[in-house]
């Protein structure tokens, strides 16, 4: 199904049993420290030994086609099964596994991957620093090249300088480790090197320090640690040398000569790993609904007197927390894909990540564009379930605290958010350098039909409950923020004469505004598109309710910012908060059957409020049956991607 993991996974048979595997683990919540992170190595062990995984590995050393979007699916369903083990299985196959094949070379592919996909060994990924997280171009670690011995020597040369939050460092043998690259004294900027950490018996080996950082909020499966290198020395072939190498002579080459472009270049390649953090808080959010939505439907409480009480989906404030939090997660299903198939795409047709801003743009922002919408919903899902939804049996708070961690690992979602930006404003720049009389009449007709529609006369040229009314209000409002964006900066720099960092900085708010503002008008997008394509007319219907829900959603939630520049007028606002609250209304049966197409198995659901029976839960509130099977040969039709407005 579309909104499923377990159906894209590709192939046979033999291929489903990472799904079925799914099913089969059991909740603990009686270990310690040490037992849940056995336990969560045994699963790790045990699923990169599944065919789906291993060709997964092959594939990436391969580069086959789709082989990201096939990936990215695989990481959703290991993650609503176990967040831990779905995160640590990212650490060896997206992060270290993916630094591998983006950052290095041919023969560095055949020599790494090939024993990863054999569990020869197991990687993690040593890029943040105590001193150092975001501005990974201020990095200290520092990897000198010995020119006799045509040695590297990795060193940590302050308390600064330690590799810090590292996953799987404690069990892990081989880091792809960030560090300065220096030659005869001079910094290369950044590169990325293969250091061994530990042996096939998981001693350290000389010059390594691994310091266990114990207890976090959550993903406590996650062996996190603090790495500390001193004069560790390893082969000049360690160098993932794809973007810039060391000759025997000592003699530094790239083929980007531009230091900053190179570093750049290398953070590009990175890319999928962001991407998979979305789908693994799409899991989550998905998990977290389908539970919240069958408690709702099933609860009691409150009614008309003398009558019996309802079921708490017919109360007005659940819908409103819980629907729209529903068509997010299909919206951003929708979008997720779309930037999967892009990425494979650039992949397949061997195109440099760096050379697609656009794209790296997209990723960055729905990173943090669905993990703060993972962390919201799943908050309002833990409230809409009361005290059950307080119980760790019932899985929600549980995910709360696993994913919490989203919206700063793989990069602060705020500085997520100055990423999207740098993109959209050298676009612009680059369109009114190459054309700057096209340019400037663009520019000019925009800001003459902005300013008609907010005038008197724009009152009456769409109604709200229109998809276009919704589609033209979020293609506005990015509008009216990039111009107002530019012409601040502009004006700081040019008039006032202000450094570019003071400028910037001054103006980080509407940074944050412009990126959302672009985030949400292509998920829209992306989720008319998938509207519009839906061969079965009845599901086309269910996807346009919760499309017009989700643009509604978009629209209110930045009502007074419509309100300030007279997009809305206050009887459209209003219209806009009662449409809102009609369509979540219309919509909270409807849902039963959305969360049912997830499919998600029942041992991953494990709530008792979600219908799932538990033994080591007698106190639990189990309720009865919501609905019957789907009849035989009843399903979703999938909507296409690519398709045209």
């Amino acid at each position: 199904m579309w909104a499923s993991g377990g159906d894209r996974l590709p192939g046979g048979p033999e291929e489903h049993r990472c799904a079925e595997w799914a099913t089969e683990q059991q909740r603990r919540y009686d270990l310690n420290l040490d037992e849940i992170r056995a336990l969560t190595f045994q699963r790790v062990k045990f699923v990169m030994g599944l065919p789906v995984l291993k060709r997964a590995i092959q594939d990436q050393a391969e580069k086959t086609k789709n082989f990201v979007s096939r990936s990215l699916v695989i990481g959703e369903v290991l993650s609503i099964a176990d967040m831990a083990t779905g995160v640590k299985c990212g650490i060896i196959y997206w992060l270290f596994g993916g630094a591998v094949r983006n950052l290095g070379s041919p023969g560095h592919v055949t020599k790494w991957l090939q024993p990863l996909q054999e569990q020869k060994y197991t990687g993690m990924f040593a890029m943040t620093e105590r001193g150092h997280g975001s501005n990974v171009r201020g990095i200290q670690t520092e990897a000198t090249f010995d020119l006799s011995a045509q040695e590297f020597v990795i060193d940590t040369p302050c308390e600064n300088a330690e590799k810090m939050y590292i996953g799987n460092a404690m069990y892990g043998n081989y880091a792809a480790v960030f560090a300065q690259l220096i030659i005869n004294g001079r910094s290369q900027g950044p590169h990325c090197f293969i250091v061994p950490v530990r042996d096939e018996n998981g001693s350290l080996y000389p010059g390594v320090t691994a310091i266990d950082m114990m207890y976090k909020e959550g993903l406590h499966g996650v062996d996190n640690g603090i790495l500390i290198f001193h004069k560790v020395r390893i082969p000049r072939e360690n160098l993932l040398d794809k973007f810039g190498s060391v000759a025997p002579d000592g003699q530094y080459h790239s083929p980007i000569k531009n230091k900053s472009a190179r570093f750049n270049a290398m953070l590009a390649a990175l890319t999928p790993s962001r991407l998979a953090v979305t789908f693994q808080a799409l899991g989550a959010m998905k998990l977290g609904l389908t539970i919240a939505i069958r408690y709702s439907h099933s609860r009691r409480q409150f009614g008309p007197k003398a009558k019996e009480e309802v079921k708490i989906i017919e109360h007005q404030t659940q819908t409103l927390r819980l629907m729209p939090h529903l068509a997010t997660a299909l919206a951003l299903t929708f979008v997720s894909r779309y930037a999967g198939f892009l990425l494979d795409e650039d992949i397949f047709h061997g195109k440099e990540f760096v050379d697609s801003r656009p794209l790296q743009a997209l990723v960055a922002g729905l990173k943090a564009y669905s993990t703060w919408e993972n962390v919201s919903c799943l908050q309002d899902c833990r409230e809409c379930t009361g005290g059950m939804g307080y119980m760790m049996e019932n899985r929600i708070s549980g995910l709360k605290c696993d994913t919490d961690v989203f919206v700063t690992f793989e990069g602060d979602n705020v500085v997520m958010l100055q990423v999207v930006v740098r993109a959209l404003l050298a676009q612009y720049s680059k369109q009114h350098k190459e054309k700057p009389l096209v340019s400037c009449l663009r520019n000019w007709a925009e800001s003459g039909r902005d300013k008609l529609r907010t005038s008197f006369l724009a009152f009456n040229m769409d109604t709200v409950d229109n998809l276009a009314f919704l589609l033209k209000a979020v293609n506005f409002r990015e509008r009216v923020l990039q111009r107002s964006l530019v012409a601040r900066i502009y004006y700081k720099v040019m008039t006032k004469k202000e450094d570019f960092f003071s400028a910037w900085n001054a103006c980080l708010h509407h940074v944050a505004c412009l990126s959302l503002a672009h985030i949400h008008r292509v998920t829209l997008e992306q989720f008319c598109l998938a509207v519009r394509s839906c061969p079965g007319r009845e599901d086309q219907a269910l996807f346009m309710k919760f499309c017009l829900l989700y643009g509604t959603k978009l629209v209110f939630q930045e009502r007074a910012w419509y309100l300030e520049h007279k997009y809305l007028t206050p009887m459209a606002s209003t219209k806009i908060r009662n449409q809102l609250l009609d369509l979540c209304d219309s919509v909270k049966d409807d849902a039963l059957r959305v969360i049912s197409a997830f499919n998600i198995p029942h041992t991953s659901l494990h709530a008792p409020i979600a219908g799932i029976t538990n033994a080591q839960a007698a106190w639990a509130f189990y309720p009865a049956p919501l609905q019957p099977e789907p009849r035989e040969g009843a399903r979703f039709q999938p909507p296409k991607l690519g398709a045209k407005l």
